[in-house]
């Protein structure tokens, strides 16, 4: 990823702090046809590395597949059970204090390209929270598509 490519992403990651918060942020590129998730920005790059890979039949739920990668649809866990029900790595996302996620969906040419994550404590998010990270997404899909390399 080049320089500017870093820098828009951190834009982004300065949009979702200013208008809803968090504990942890992450972008994750599909990769191989949707089977992999790679990780092309991490608020906490020590223990979720940019570059770390994740194998979507393995490490995450069906409905959360089926929600992002193919009705390219947010998908909303309000509580530290959905985030244990859907994410294999649950027990390091509790160990950050998280316990609610927004994922949202970055399409392009109607193909769901990556995921924006975000992460906070059990019932920090609301409805209109998705609605906002959703429109995040929006604003930034061309820099977010340019870091995936899409």
């Amino acid at each position: 990823m080049n320089g500017r490519a870093a820098e828009s992403l951190g834009e982004v990651e300065q949009a979702v702090n200013a208008e809803v918060g968090f504990k942890l942020f992450t972008i994750l590129a599909f990769r191989d046809q949707g089977r992999q998730m790679e990780r092309i920005y991490s608020s906490h790059p020590v223990e979720y590395p940019v570059g770390g890979r994740k194998d979507v039949g393995r490490d995450v739920a069906a409905d959360w597949l089926e929600a992002c990668l193919v009705k390219q649809q947010p998908f909303f866990g309000p509580t530290a059970a959905d985030v244990e029900r859907v994410f294999k790595d649950a027990e390091l996302i509790s160990s950050l204090g998280c316990g609610s996620i927004i994922n949202a969906p970055v399409l392009r040419a109607g193909t769901t390209v990556a995921a924006l994550n975000v992460l906070d404590a059990e019932g920090a998010y609301t409805a209109q929270d998705v609605d906002k990270v959703l429109d995040i997404a929006r604003r930034f899909t061309s820099a977010i598509v340019e870091a995936a390399g899409e």
